[in-house]
C-alpha cells in the first residue's frame, strides 16, 4: 500500500557546496508539490554557498545558517528537527535525484518508518564501502541488519533515504558524542522498531570526489574500534528510548492532529491551554527570526525584549517583527530578570494566557516541545501542583533530577530557557528577582515557587538545544589536556559572570537552606565543582579567583544588584 502523500520535506546540510548545490536543488524542486519544503541548514560555509542558494527564487526553500561549524551530523540533526513534513527525504548537497524519485519511493515505502534505495555513482570510481548494495529480501531481517550495521557490512546511505516523522520521535536528539554515520543511526532506529524497507533500484546519482565523507577503503583498526564503540552506545540510547515507548505504537492508522497543523491564529492552543513565548535578546543571532517564525506557528505569540543591544545586526528587529514577534526595547542593559519580567507582563496584557514559555536567544526546540510538556503534565497524578514544566534533557544529555513531593520528579537545577510557567503561579509567587541581574535567577525562582507549594515537573520527552558559556581548552601547567587525540574542554564564563554566579548562588543558598537543605546542598556541590574546574583548568585564573572571592563577600553582606563599575573594570581581562 502506498503511503499517504501528505507534506514532503527535504532535509539538506550544506558546507562549501556552491559548486554543485544548484544542480542538486534543480533536480529536487520539480518533484515537490506546492506545499512541500526543502530545509537547508548551512554549516557556516566559507564560500558563497549561502549566496548561491539565496538566489534561487522558490518559496519552498527554507535556509537556516549555523553561526559556527557544527559538523555534518549535527547540521543534519538541526535540519531534521526543523522540517515540518510527514515524510522527510535526506539530501546531500552535491548529488542529483532521478526523475520521479519522490513518487517512486513513496509508493514503495508503504507504512514503513524508513525506506532506503541504492544509488548510481557519478564522477568517480566507487570505493570499498560504496560497492555494498542493499537487497530487498533483507528488509525484514531486522536483527541481521542491526548486526550488519554494527559490524560494518550493511550500509544505509542518507542520500538515498526517506523517513517518516514518527521515526524522529525516537531518533532525536542525536547522542551528544555522535560525529559520524547519522544515516546508520537512523537505520538502526528503524530496524529496532521493525519498520524498514530496502529498495534495490537506484534513485539518485551520488557524486564521488575527494571531499566525500565516506572513506574509500577500510580504516585503521583503532578508528574502526572507536566507531563501533560509538555505535553500540547509540544502540543503547535507542533501546532505552524505545523501551520508554513500549506501550505506544510508532505507527497509527490515522495520525493525531499535529500541533503545527493548528492555525497560527489559535495562539498555540492545545487542550485549551494558551501559551506565549517571552525572550530576552542581546545582540541576537542572525538565525533568530527563522526560529521565531516557527515558534509563532507551533506554540503561540512571541514577545521579545531587546535588553539594550549595543550592536545588533542591521535590520534584525524588523526581521523579528516580520517573523511575527512583538519587539520591546530597553534603553540600556538592565539584566535578564528585568527583561523577562517586562516581556511576561506585556504578553499577559496582550494575550489571555495560561502559560508563559521563557526562552533564551540561543536556544532551539522542536515542534513537539510544548506537546510533550503538556503530555507530562497530563500524566502527573496531581497536575494542579505543577507550576513549571522544564526539559528533562539538554542537548541530548539528561539533566539532574530529584524526588519532589509525593513522587513527582523535579529538575534539580532548572534553566530559565525552555521552562513553561503557569500564569496562576506567576500571580502567587511574583516576578523574577531583578536584583540578581543575570545568573541564578531561575534557581531562586524555583526555590521560591517550591516554598509556595508548586513543583517544577521534568518533562521526559522535552529536549532543549542550548549553549551554556564558551568552551576553552583544559590546561594543566600550560599544557592542553587530551584523552587520546581528543582535546578536553572546560566551560568558560567571563570573570564578571563568575561574580554573579558565585554571589547569587550563595545568596540563594542562604535564603533557602533551612526550608530546602537537601536541594541547597546538592546545588552548592555542583557550583563548587564548576568553580574548581574553571579556576584550575580555565584561562584568566587570577581574575576568576578575584570574582569568586568578591562574589562570596557580597553574598554574605547581602549585597545584590548590578556589579559596581570599579569591580567590573578590575575583572575585565583586556584592561
Amino acid at each position: 500500500m502506498a503511503t499517504t502523500r501528505g507534506m514532503v520535506s527535504v532535509a539538506m546540510a550544506t558546507y562549501n557546496g556552491a559548486e554543485f548545490v544548484t544542480e542538486q536543488i534543480a533536480s529536487i524542486l520539480p518533484q515537490l508539490a506546492p506545499g512541500d519544503e526543502i530545509v537547508i541548514v548551512d554549516d557556516a560555509s566559507t564560500d558563497d554557498t549561502v549566496e548561491v542558494i539565496s538566489r534561487i527564487d522558490d518559496p519552498r526553500i527554507r535556509l537556516v545558517r549555523n553561526e559556527v561549524n557544527l559538523g555534518y551530523v549535527h547540521t543534519f540533526e538541526r535540519a531534521l528537527a526543523t522540517t515540518r513534513g510527514e515524510v522527510i527525504f535526506l539530501s546531500d548537497q552535491d548529488d542529483e535525484w532521478f526523475p520521479e524519485r519522490v513518487s517512486q519511493m513513496l509508493a514503495q515505502m508503504g507504512e514503513r518508518l524508513l525506506l532506503v534505495s541504492n544509488w548510481e555513482p557519478r564522477g568517480g570510481e566507487p570505493g570499498f564501502f560504496e560497492r555494498i548494495r542493499l537487497r530487498s529480501r533483507d528488509s525484514q531481517h531486522y536483527l541481521r541488519n542491526i548486526a550488519g550495521i554494527l559490524i560494518g557490512y550493511r550500509l544505509h546511505w542518507g542520500c538515498a533515504m526517506v523517513i517518516r516523522r514518527e521515526l524522529l520521535d525516537v531518533a532525536l536528539p542525536f547522542p551528544r558524542w555522535m560525529n559520524e554515520s547519522h544515516d546508520q543511526y537512523l537505520a538502526m532506529a528503524a530496524n529496532m522498531a521493525r519498520s524498514v524497507r530496502y529498495m534495490e533500484a537506484n534513485t539518485v546519482w551520488h557524486r564521488l570526489h575527494d571531499r566525500n565523507l565516506t572513506p574509500q577503503k577500510p580504516r585503521a583498526l583503532a578508528k574502526i574500534a572507536q566507531a563501533r564503540v560509538k555505535l553500540f552506545g547509540e544502540l543503547a540510547v535507542l533501546g532505552s528510548r524505545l523501551a520508554d515507548r513500549r506501550d505506544q505504537a510508532l505507527m497509527a492508522p490515522e495520525r493525531d492532529v499535529h500541533l503545527s497543523d493548528l492555525p497560527a491564529s489559535d495562539g498555540g492552543v492545545e487542550s485549551g491551554r494558551r501559551v506565549a513565548i517571552v525572550l530576552s535578546a542581546f545582540n541576537p543571532p542572525d538565525d533568530l527570526p527563522e526560529r521565531v517564525h516557527d515558534w509563532t506557528q507551533w506554540f503561540g505569540p512571541v514577545v521579545i525584549v531587546d535588553d539594550g543591544s549595543p550592536s545588533p545586526a542591521p535590520g534584525i528587529w524588523d526581521r523579528l517583527t516580520d517573523a511575527g514577534a512583538t519587539v520591546l526595547h530597553n534603553p540600556r542593559n538592565m539584566g535578564i530578570a528585568h527583561a523577562l519580567n517586562k516581556g511576561i507582563e506585556r504578553a499577559r496584557d496582550d494575550f489571555d494566557l495560561d502559560w508563559v514559555l521563557t526562552v533564551d536567544q540561543d536556544s532551539a526546540m522542536d515542534r513537539d516541545y510544548v506537546h510533550h510538556a503538556f503530555d507530562a503534565l497530563d500524566n502527573d497524578d496531581e497536575p494542579g501542583r505543577v507550576g513549571m514544566i522544564g526539559a528533562a534533557t539538554q542537548n541530548g544529555v539528561a539533566l539532574k533530577t530529584m524526588a519532589g513531593p509525593r513522587g513527582v520528579t523535579e529538575l534539580l537545577s532548572p534553566m530559565q530557557s525552555g521552562t513553561l510557567m503557569k500564569a496562576q503561579m506567576l500571580d502567587a509567587v511574583g516576578p523574577l528577582r531583578e536584583d540578581y541581574v543575570i545568573d541564578s535567577v531561575d534557581d531562586e525562582y524555583n526555590a521560591r515557587a517550591r516554598k509556595n507549594g508548586y513543583v517544577l515537573l521534568a518533562a521526559p520527552k522535552c529536549d532543549l538545544t542550548h549553549s551554556l558559556g564558551s568552551s576553552r581548552p583544559m590546561k594543566i601547567l600550560g599544557r592542553t589536556v587530551h584523552i587520546g587525540r581528543r582535546e578536553l574542554k572546560v566551560i568558560y564564563h567571563a570573570p564578571f559572570r563568575v561574580y554573579y554566579i558565585t554571589r547569587n548562588s550563595i545568596y540563594t543558598a542562604k535564603s533557602y537552606f533551612y526550608r530546602q537543605p537537601v536541594w541547597v546542598a546538592r546545588r552548592m556541590f555542583m557550583e563548587v565543582q564548576s568553580a574548581m574546574m574553571r579556576i584550575v583548568f580555565g584561562p584568566n585564573r587570577r581574575l576568576l579567583v578575584l570574582a569568586t572571592v568578591r562574589g562570596i563577600g557580597d553574598a554574605l553582606r547581602h549585597h545584590t544588584g548590578v556589579i559596581s563599575d570599579q569591580l567590573a573594570r578590575r575583572l575585565n581581562p583586556s584592561r
